[in-house]
């Protein structure tokens, strides 16, 4: 994970020459998380999709959203952007519906970015007391 804490544009930015700088992998997946907050505009990158859920799971407790009257909605000012390679965005269309170009190229090829919804799903245990 990279911390970029200087405002939306200047941190895409920041994320646009991180991405750029990278040589095409194609198990390499990027994501753009940006939290929007009064305290201040706190982006992160994260290149795997696991590592990015179990941050945003140590994050919806450090950050108390369990606290909410709303809990699917408690990460509602998190937002996760994915970038698409144009050829995957091609071939996967209907799937990346509503995704936008970005001016982000890597290895001569366009990246477009989707955003991605974050479920916030609250879990049952039934089990029993052994004392």
């Amino acid at each position: 994970m990279k911390t970029f804490d200087t405002g939306l544009k200047s941190n895409w930015r920041a994320f646009k020459e991180f991405v750029e700088n990278k040589q095409k992998d194609y198990l390499t997946k990027y994501y753009f998380v940006f939290e929007e907050c009064d305290c201040g505009d706190t982006s992160y990158v994260f290149v795997q999709h696991n590592e990015l859920d179990d941050w945003l799971e140590k994050m919806f407790w450090t950050w108390g959203r369990y606290d909410t009257d709303d809990l699917r909605n408690s990460m509602g000012n998190v937002k996760v952007w994915k970038l698409i390679s144009e050829a995957d965005f091609k071939k996967w269309n209907p799937i990346y519906k509503g995704a936008r170009k970005t001016s982000i190229v890597i290895n001569d090829e366009v990246y477009y970015r989707k955003l991605m919804k974050i479920n916030v799903e609250p879990s049952v245990i039934v089990s029993t007391d052994i004392y």
